[in-house]
């Protein structure tokens, strides 16, 4: 009980911090993001479908923190945690999402500027990915570990944190020496997409070997798939949005829908885990 409402605090913490930075980043661009709102045309729908995704988020993120805190003993490692996480880190992202949308399309906007805010926009979508990740390498090392046995947990565990780490130095190369915005929105999906479907592999392998019992890797698996076609409308989107915003809300809307199956992938179990 000690360790649950530690880990309470915890969140209670990072939440006020992050929304404490979102409210700073706001209130100091308010005056420009007002005159965008009044003069960009569909602006005030590609608000307004960011806040409806992030209130869908935070209800998704909710209830699975809520799964994890009902289990008797509870683990950063937990299926539960590392997926609430996921959709944590999601929130924050369409917060920034707004922001972003927004200032891009403002008048003071320079290229340099437009080419940072999308850099930390690309760096929270490959934080992002790293709990889902982190669940796929678990269990698909843990089952490589059954056939191969002069490698025992410690190694394996080494290994994981090694594909991680070698996963951030990649990414935040390309983010960083990308040199110009189109060169970053033409490059960095595909890595992403190659990771993606990564996941959706490692996911089927889960299913097909009955080694995930707390959700559905098949439906979780078939998400990810379409979180490629997601990726790809969205890379193609987000350089039209930069002239009309309003074609945000057609990413917004296929996003949601994945993200949803994503979570209905979460939140079920499999039929061999009701056996």
């Amino acid at each position: 009980m000690e360790k649950k409402k530690r880990f309470k605090s915890y969140l209670a913490i990072a939440g006020f911090f992050i929304g404490s930075g979102f409210g700073l980043l706001f209130a100091f661009s308010w005056n420009e993001l007002v005159i965008v709102l009044n003069l960009v045309e569909g602006a005030w729908l590609a608000v307004i479908s960011g806040i409806i995704r992030i209130i869908i988020l935070v209800i998704m993120s909710s209830i699975l923190f809520a799964k994890w805190f009902k289990q008797e003993t509870i683990y950063t490692s937990d299926a539960y945690f590392l997926f609430a996480l996921f959709f944590s880190v999601l929130i924050v992202g369409k917060i920034y999402d707004i922001y972003n949308n927004l200032i891009v399309v403002s008048e003071n906007a320079t290229a340099e500027f437009v080419l940072l805010i999308t850099k930390i926009r690309y760096l929270i979508v490959t934080i992002n990915i790293i709990p889902v990740l982190y669940i796929g390498l678990e269990t698909t090392l843990a089952l490589v570990s059954a056939y191969v046995k002069n490698v025992n947990k410690s190694q394996f565990n080494k290994i994981r944190l090694g594909i991680i780490g070698i996963y951030l130095s990649i990414m935040l190369f390309i983010i960083i020496i990308a040199p110009t915005l189109s060169a970053l929105i033409f490059a960095l999906p595909y890595f992403t997409i190659g990771i993606y479907l990564l996941l959706a592999i490692m996911f089927f392998f889960m299913y097909k070997n009955k080694r995930l019992s707390q959700a559905n890797a098949l439906l979780i698996g078939i998400a990810f798939l379409c979180l490629i076609a997601s990726s790809l409308i969205r890379s193609i989107i987000t350089s039209i949005a930069l002239e009309n915003p309003s074609m945000i809300v057609i990413a917004e809307v296929v996003t949601i829908i994945v993200n949803f199956v994503i979570f209905l992938g979460f939140i079920t179990k499999p039929k061999y885990a009701k056996m």
